[in-house]
């Protein structure tokens, strides 16, 4: 009988599983981001090709000039300064 209720609850355990992963729904094909693949398809050929989505700012943003000591560090698109 003991035997018997380690298979009942193997049992209900799978069918738990079961169902908890047939809920999953996948990505809608509208959703999904296939650029970088299209990029990668496109440079397949070449393995010297190089591509960056480094995007330098535009000079005339209306942001005066910024006083102090440059850092080596970057926020998005911009270098970091210390305050003097």
């Amino acid at each position: 009988m003991k035997e018997l209720s380690w298979i009942a609850l193997a049992v209900a355990v799978i069918v738990v599983l079961a169902m908890l992963t047939k809920t999953w729904e996948p990505f809608a094909l509208e959703f999904v981001d296939s650029t970088n693949m299209q990029r990668t398809d496109a440079n397949k050929d070449s393995s010297y090709a190089q591509v960056t989505n480094n995007v330098k700012p535009p000079s005339d943003l209306g942001i005066p000039a910024v006083t102090g000591i440059e850092t080596p560090f970057r926020v998005n698109l911009f270098n970091s300064f210390v305050p003097t």
